[in-house]
């Protein structure tokens, strides 16, 4: 199983589309939207591409920390069942992450995000806090993230701490439980749903 950026930024926008995404079920080409983003970065920040290389990261999942001890009766702790298989190296079998990444700064260590949206979302977070724990994982500098907005006209920075890290690996494993489910995720509220590539296929014939 890969998990990629875009399924980190899906985890926290629809289950749903998260799952439908990772099982080939695509309502839009994920490719040309992209490449649309990526075109519109160089259009707004043409020295962009001058100064700063596209990435590629690749690292078999191996959780940092344990599970968190859980309270059990006379105050004794006890480590809980992990939510999903390790092998004796604290890896999940067959779990590989990967990103692209755009535009990185290696000099500097910083990843640049540029979002066609016109509205700031937490999935835009996430998606570079996955990068940069990626970019650490693999050994790679990497001080902070900076989401652009054009459309804004804002940025906004963004770190990873070590509580922040812990946060990442906890996605990366709620993401590997719901796309190792057979069944689909049900459908968020119909009001969340307006601007969604899948709308027609959640929707359509529903009263």
């Amino acid at each position: 199983m890969t998990i990629n950026a875009t399924l980190i930024n899906y985890l926290h926008l629809c289950h749903r589309k998260m799952w439908l995404h990772y099982h080939a079920i695509r309502m839009e080409h994920t490719s040309e939207v992209v490449a649309e983003g990526k075109l519109i970065g160089e259009e707004s920040y043409p020295q962009r591409a001058d100064k700063n290389q596209e990435v590629e990261v690749t690292s078999p999942w191996r959780r940092t920390s344990p599970p968190a001890p859980l309270q059990v009766e006379r105050g004794e702790t006890a480590t809980p069942p992990a939510p999903l298989l390790y092998n004796e190296r604290g890896s999940m079998d067959n779990v590989v992450l990967t990103a692209k990444i755009d535009f990185f700064d290696a000099k500097n260590g910083v990843v640049y995000e540029t979002k066609k949206s016109a509205a700031k979302e937490w999935a835009h977070v996430a998606q570079v806090q996955f990068y940069l724990y990626l970019l650490r994982k693999n050994g790679v500098e990497a001080s902070h993230g900076i989401i652009e907005y054009p459309k804004l006209r804002q940025t906004e920075r963004v770190t990873l701490d070590s509580e922040e890290e812990a946060k990442v690996e906890e996605w990366i494993e709620k993401a590997v439980a719901i796309l190792e489910n057979e069944n689909c995720p049900p459908k968020l509220p119909i009001s969340k749903c307006k601007s969604c590539s899948y709308f027609d296929f959640c929707w359509v014939g529903e009263d």
